[in-house]
């Protein structure tokens, strides 16, 4: 086989050795870019065979033209919006993510999101700082002990966060269509979506980006909402639509809400979620560890790896170009 191209659209690793360690058994020229345009891509990608892309996009059919030879496209992270999968798939190009470099990372903030939520840690803090020590600002407190938690989506993440707070012994429940009748499950309770807004004191959302999922939360699913949840979104920004969230914050119908991620770009200094005591926010850091940044580098190259042995890759997301 001839010496194989390839190539990295962008990066924001401080260097790629972990690729480099996994590549050096073969023969690869791995040649990377920092892509800010389309035309920067073009120039890049002739005659790869391989692309590994982080966050340009969209790689659209016009870019896969440009690479007549390329057999696997893979996104460094889970969501793959930058890849235009079908037109991919009508080029017979593998589409390929990689799902489980932060399982443990994302898991373990989204119930820590939960916990400083449960027990007013950020109100707390900030008014220590201002010199009120008083506890009564910070009433009701809700223990976690028989809480009622619901979880939107049951994948490993889902299921990693139902394992880490069964040890605070709440009531768990999920909705996901896609898990009806796992038996794996059967130490939670299975509810419909609307059962689950209605049910539950904490709601954690877990689920894919889609166009089902788009919105999931809107002022409807709010006002069905009974018990004044806390929110959790450790997943995509667009589950949630915003100023219904900010709506509901300010009715009181949501009583608080952990966003690691908000849809649309980032809100500016002066957006109405900042001015809530009872809001945390994080800069799209769940997934964040030295671990796992080394996991996702290593564990993307793998999975060009896998293609240019004449393997299938682990996690394709368009099986139908192997027929």
């Amino acid at each position: 086989m001839s010496r194989a191209r390839v190539v990295i659209t962008d990066y924001v690793f401080p260097n790629l050795d972990p690729e480099a360690e996994v590549f050096a058994g073969l023969d690869v020229d791995l040649v990377a870019g920092q892509s800010k345009t389309k035309a920067d891509v073009l120039a890049l990608v002739p005659g790869a065979d391989a692309m590994l892309n982080t966050y340009f996009g969209p790689i659209d059919g016009e870019i896969m033209d440009a690479m007549p030879t390329c057999r696997v496209i893979v996104r460094y992270g889970v969501g793959v919006d930058t890849i235009d999968i079908p037109a991919a798939t009508a080029r017979g190009i593998m589409v390929v993510n990689v799902p489980d470099y932060c399982i443990d990372e994302v898991s373990d903030h989204a119930v820590a999101m939960l916990l400083a939520l449960a027990r007013k840690l950020p109100l707390g803090d900030r008014r220590v700082r201002a010199g009120d020590w008083a506890i009564a600002p910070l009433k009701p407190v809700t223990s976690l002990h028989g809480m009622s938690v619901g979880l939107v989506g049951m994948g490993r993440i889902g299921r990693e966060i139902a394992r880490k707070l069964a040890a605070f012994n709440p009531v768990l429940s999920y909705f996901d269509p896609y898990a009806a009748g796992d038996a794996s499950l059967a130490d939670y309770i299975s509810l419909s979506f609307d059962a689950l807004l209605a049910d539950c004191d904490a709601i954690i959302l877990q689920a894919p980006s889609t166009p089902e999922t788009h919105h999931l939360l809107s002022d409807a699913a709010f006002a069905a909402m009974k018990r004044r949840p806390i929110v959790i979104n450790c997943a995509r920004g667009d589950l949630i639509d915003t100023d219904a969230l900010v709506r509901a914050l300010q009715s009181g119908q949501v009583s608080a809400a952990g966003l690691d991620v908000i849809e649309g770009a980032n809100p500016p200094a002066d957006h109405p979620l900042f001015a809530f005591d009872s809001v945390l926010l994080t800069p799209h850091s769940a997934w964040l560890s030295e671990q796992a940044l080394y996991n996702l580098q290593r564990f993307t190259a793998m999975e060009v790896a896998r293609v240019l042995r004449g393997e299938r890759p682990k996690s394709l997301l368009n099986p139908e170009v192997l027929k």
